[in-house]
């Protein structure tokens, strides 16, 4: 039984670990890109009830989506090298979800008005 839960945790381990790589792999190749005008970027974090929201939203209103999770540590100075000095962050930080549309970048925005900024680009 210690055996198979020790084969168990190991292959959770390694899948986690490539998921990480992977994770940081987009990131560094979001950071290296121009942003994409055909794409939405939402940054924020899956636990976030405005990111869920919002995602949630776009997806029903048919619009391109791409999601940077935060929480992960590469994202996060990928996010903050991308925002920082942009105006948006308060003294309480970042009110998430940060979106990038049509070459602007909005706090916790309304989802409609959104998905209005990408189809009047």
């Amino acid at each position: 039984m210690l055996v198979l839960l020790g084969v168990a945790g190991g292959a959770m381990h390694v899948y986690k670990r490539h998921d990480a790589v992977k994770q940081q792999e987009q990131a560094a190749t979001a950071a290296r890109v121009l942003p994409d005008r055909s794409v939405i970027d939402v940054y924020g974090r899956p636990g976030c009830v405005y990111t869920r929201r919002m995602l949630s939203e776009l997806e029903q209103a048919n619009v391109p989506i791409r999601f940077h999770n935060i929480d992960y540590p590469h994202t996060q100075a990928a996010f903050q090298d991308r925002f920082a000095g942009s105006g948006l962050a308060t003294s309480r930080g970042y009110a998430l979800p940060i979106i990038a549309v049509a070459g602007q970048a909005l706090a916790r925005p309304q989802p409609s008005s959104v998905v209005y900024a990408y189809r009047h680009r």
